[in-house]
């Protein structure tokens, strides 16, 4: 089980791929002013996540130039569980 919940969720879609990619964030929300000024730049972006429920929080590198749309949505804990 990851240390702490994550924050929020991030979602990318990343230029060329077919699907979107989701990653929860532990730390610090970034508001939709910082997602618009790393794409705008271009800017390789160091964030805390788990891509996958029950893991624990590493670091990733994320380059923001190759991102083509990004939202930010609350953490559900549970989300994709069949009950």
């Amino acid at each position: 089980m990851a240390d702490t919940e994550p924050t929020c969720e991030l979602h990318l879609r990343i230029f060329g791929q077919p699907h979107d990619l989701m990653l929860r964030l532990h730390g610090p929300e970034p508001t939709e002013d910082e997602l618009v000024g790393w794409m705008r730049d271009g800017s390789v972006i160091r964030l805390k996540v788990t891509e996958t429920a029950g893991r624990t929080p590493h670091t990733m590198l994320v380059n923001f130039s190759s991102v083509v749309f990004a939202w930010i949505c609350p953490y559900q804990s549970g989300r994709g569980v069949n009950r």
